[in-house]
C-alpha cells in the first residue's frame, strides 16, 4: 500500500511505505531516503514505488523526501536511512573525511551534471566572462557556488571578481526577478522552472550550464555505505534493479510519472511537475552518453576527472580510489539499463 497526504503531506519526512506480512517475514525491507522534496526531480523512484517495482523486488519500501542533496551521506551514515539518492560529489567527499564510515555509488542516475548559472536576458549578461563584476545570488552550501570557482577556471574568467549574495533557497530566484543581484546559481531543475512560475519564461533566461563549459562532473546517484552493501547484497540489487526500472518508466511515459509525484504529494502542480519530468529526463537522464550506453556507464577517465576537482574544490585530507566510490557490483545485465 502507498500511503499519500498522510506520508507525504505538510513536510513530513515519511514518504511511501510497502507493507505485507510475506516481506516482514522474509526480512527485506530497506530505509530509502530522496535528496529533497517530492517533485519530479525524483519521479522516477515514486513510479518505482507506483508501479510495483520495489514489490516485485520482494522488497518492502520506506521511502522519506530528503533535506538536501549534500546531507543524503550524512544521514545514511549516521543509520537514519539504509540508502539513497543524493549528490555523488558530497558522497565522495564524505567518504574522503571518513573512511571507516565510507559510501559507494551502487547506481549513478543523473549523467548529467544539472549545475548552471543563470541571469535575465534583459540585463548585461551573455556569457560567463559577463559575470565579473557582478552580484551572484545563493544559499552558502549551494552546488552552484561550491563549484563556481570551478567553472570560471572553465570558462576563462576570474571567480575572484564576482560579489556573492548569501540568500535563502526560497528568495533566490525571487531576488533575480526583482533586479536584486545579477546572476543565481542553482539547478536547471529548479531554478530555470522556478523563474518561470514567477513570470520570467525560459527565453528571457542567459542559463549558463556548467558542463556545457567544461566541467565532467557526475551528479546525483543511488548510494548507501559499504558495510550495508556488504551485509545486505540482495536489497541492494533489487533496490538497484526497482529504481533503474522506475527511471525507464519516466523516459518512456512521463505522464505516468506525473502522476506518481501527484499521488504521492496531492498539493503538487501536476502542469509544473510534468515540465519537471521532462526536464530532468532531457538535461540529466539522457545524455548522449547514456542514450549510446545505458544507465550507470560509468567512464574511469572522468571519474577520474571528477575526483581531480573535487581534491581542488573541497581539499580532501585522501583521494579515495575509484574502486571506493563506484561499484558495478549490484547493477542487472546491460541490457536491463537501456534507456532507448
Amino acid at each position: 500500500m502507498l500511503t499519500r497526504r498522510g506520508a507525504f503531506g505538510a513536510g513530513l519526512a515519511t514518504a511511501a511505505i510497502l507493507r505485507s506480512p510475506a516481506l516482514r517475514a522474509q526480512g527485506r525491507s530497506c530505509r530509502f531516503t530522496l535528496d529533497w522534496a517530492i517533485s519530479g526531480s525524483t519521479a522516477f523512484a515514486l513510479a518505482a514505488v507506483r508501479n510495483g517495482y520495489f514489490r516485485d523486488e520482494g522488497i518492502e519500501v520506506r521511502m522519506s523526501r530528503g533535506f538536501g542533496s549534500g546531507r543524503v551521506p550524512v544521514d545514511i551514515a549516521g543509520g537514519a536511512h539504509d540508502i539513497g539518492f543524493g549528490d555523488f560529489s558530497s558522497m565522495i567527499r564524505f567518504t574522503a573525511e571518513n573512511p571507516a564510515n565510507a559510501m559507494i555509488c551502487v547506481l549513478m542516475v543523473y549523467d548529467g551534471l544539472p549545475v548552471a548559472a543563470v541571469a535575465r536576458r534583459d540585463g548585461p549578461i551573455r556569457v560567463p566572462k559577463d559575470l565579473e563584476g557582478k552580484r551572484i545570488g545563493a544559499p552558502d552550501g549551494d552546488a552552484g557556488r561550491v563549484l563556481f570557482p570551478v567553472f570560471a577556471d572553465a570558462a576563462g574568467f576570474d571567480a575572484s571578481k564576482v560579489e556573492w549574495v548569501s540568500v535563502s533557497p526560497q528568495l533566490r530566484e525571487p531576488m533575480l526577478v526583482r533586479g536584486q543581484v545579477d546572476a543565481i546559481t542553482g539547478f536547471v531543475s529548479s531554478a530555470v522552472l522556478s523563474l518561470k512560475g514567477l513570470g520570467l519564461a525560459e527565453d528571457r533566461q542567459v542559463i549558463m550550464r556548467y558542463r556545457d563549459f567544461g566541467v565532467p562532473l557526475y551528479s546525483n546517484c543511488v548510494m548507501t555505505t559499504k558495510r550495508y552493501a556488504e551485509q545486505n547484497p540482495e536489497i541492494v540489487r533489487g533496490v538497484v534493479r526497482a529504481i533503474a526500472r522506475g527511471v525507464q518508466s519516466m523516459v518512456r511515459d512521463p505522464d505516468n510519472a506525473t502522476q506518481a509525484v501527484k499521488e504521492a504529494e496531492p498539493l503538487a502542480e501536476v502542469g509544473i511537475e510534468g515540465q519537471r519530468v521532462r526536464l530532468v529526463n532531457a538535461e540529466m537522464i539522457l545524455t548522449e552518453h547514456s542514450r549510446r550506453n545505458g544507465l550507470s556507464v560509468v567512464e574511469p577517465a572522468r571519474l577520474a576527472r571528477n575526483l581531480d576537482i573535487l581534491e581542488k574544490v573541497y581539499a580532501l585530507p585522501r583521494r579515495p580510489s575509484q574502486e571506493e566510490i563506484y561499484t558495478t557490483a549490484f547493477l542487472p545485465p546491460a541490457a536491463d539499463l537501456k534507456l532507448s
